[in-house]
């Protein structure tokens, strides 16, 4: 069992508590119909068959989800059984089925909406993702940096946002604040210097956390060199910028990881031996949901 069925039941139920399902008056007015209908016209053991369908291009994540839906209807006594017909991180097509819905028309129903909200979103951001992936990978680089997200996601949301992320290639940054030490601007204005809030942080964090450093000049870029950080960031430097910084990067031991204002229409040019990082924040803070629809077979 994936760890993420944790993640997705949970969101998945307060997506129903928010949508007060129990009160779903337009599907009570269905209901009223079939009940009402003739005893002999009734179908006592209704099984509606739906086709979860991706209106747009883009990149799936979200079985995870499916397998969410299908634990918690089983909870209900109205158990939904699904059948995906693609696999995490798989591009998909306008038009194209990703899954196979079967069960109970208002469980369907019930459903419905919040799963494809939470599967759009997990979904546009593997779709923006692959499209940076794509980028880079098409530059003649010896060495290609690493594409990585930032902690610039919704609360409650980075575990669904990481692992749609990673499921196309890319790779995590730093968890949370105790998944390594990131010396900021304030960081390093409070302690008084790069090289003091170095010294700092190497006493104060656990001997397997690296020490990253952020910089936004040339000047702070040698501090951190003689300091010795371990992992240095360039913050809103340009291309040029960015060449001027690596002819100063030690041979050895700090990785340099580019970050600001770089985006699918700009990434190639970032895209510089040496750099090996690049972080996106809008890789989760500003996706486009990919367009799903779960349409009945009639």
């Amino acid at each position: 069992m994936s760890s993420l069925l944790f993640t997705w039941k949970k969101w998945i139920q307060l997506g129903l508590e928010e949508d007060a399902v129990a009160f779903d008056w337009t599907v009570k007015a269905v209901q009223s119909l079939t009940r009402s209908a003739p005893r002999n016209q009734m179908n006592l053991n209704q099984t509606q068959t739906a086709h979860l369908i991706s209106k747009g291009q883009g990149v799936w994540v979200g079985n995870d989800g499916l397998r969410a839906v299908e634990l918690l209807s089983a909870e209900m006594d109205s158990p939904i059984k699904i059948l995906p017909a693609v696999k995490d991180g798989d591009p998909v097509t306008p038009g194209q089925k990703i899954a196979s819905w079967s069960g109970d028309p208002e469980t369907l129903l019930i459903f419905e909406r919040t799963l494809i909200n939470l599967t759009a979103y997990t979904s546009g951001i593997a779709t923006q993702t692959a499209a940076l992936l794509n980028e880079i990978d098409s530059v003649p680089l010896k060495n290609k940096p690493r594409l990585v997200p930032t902690r610039k996601t919704l609360p409650g949301y980075r575990d669904l946002a990481l692992a749609s992320v990673y499921a196309v290639g890319a790779k995590p940054h730093r968890y949370n604040l105790s998944g390594g030490v990131l010396l900021k601007e304030n960081h390093i204005a409070t302690a008084g210097g790069v090289l003091a809030a170095v010294n700092a942080a190497k006493k104060t964090a656990p001997h397997l956390l690296k020490v990253e450093v952020e910089v936004t000049n040339l000047t702070a870029l040698k501090d951190a060199i003689h300091a010795k950080a371990e992992v240095i960031m360039l913050d809103n430097f340009s291309p040029k910028q960015i060449h001027e910084a690596i002819r100063l990067k030690p041979t050895e031991g700090v990785c340099f990881e580019v970050s600001g204002g770089i985006h699918l229409g700009n990434i190639r040019d970032y895209c510089i031996e040496g750099v090996d990082v690049i972080s996106v924040g809008s890789l989760t803070h500003s996706v486009k949901a990919l367009d799903l629809s779960l349409l009945f077979n009639g």
